[in-house]
């Protein structure tokens, strides 16, 4: 389901079993990912990001695991109960698009690597 009567498109996703893997040209400003078993794999480092992109993944087992671009400003909320969080160190640039990611799950944890 897509809201495309907004310049802040909010993409939902929906796997009852199984999760969501995607590789971006172009990333809607808000994606939603429920996943009540599977995680969510998604490749930004060669899409076109937005000032600001929001990525919300709610699951009760599943993590994230993110690759965006190398000059991006990560920043990682939410809950695991059982799980971490690792994003890879990078200096983000000044004037840098920002990737929220907010991940709330029983189990599972964030990874975010940089291109």
């Amino acid at each position: 389901m897509t809201n495309t009567s907004s310049t802040q498109r909010t993409d939902w996703h929906l796997s009852l079993i199984g999760g969501l893997k995607r590789r971006y040209d172009r990333v809607p400003a808000r994606t939603v990912v429920v996943t009540p078993v599977g995680g969510l794999n998604a490749d930004l480092s060669g899409a076109g990001l937005a000032p600001e992109t929001t990525l919300t993944k709610v699951s009760l087992a599943g993590g994230v695991t993110l690759r965006v671009p190398a000059g991006a400003d990560v920043r990682v909320t939410g809950f695991h109960l059982f799980g971490g969080r690792h994003v890879q160190p990078g200096k983000p640039a000044e004037d840098a698009p920002v990737v929220h990611v907010r991940a709330y799950g029983l189990f599972g944890g964030v990874a975010v690597t940089r291109a």
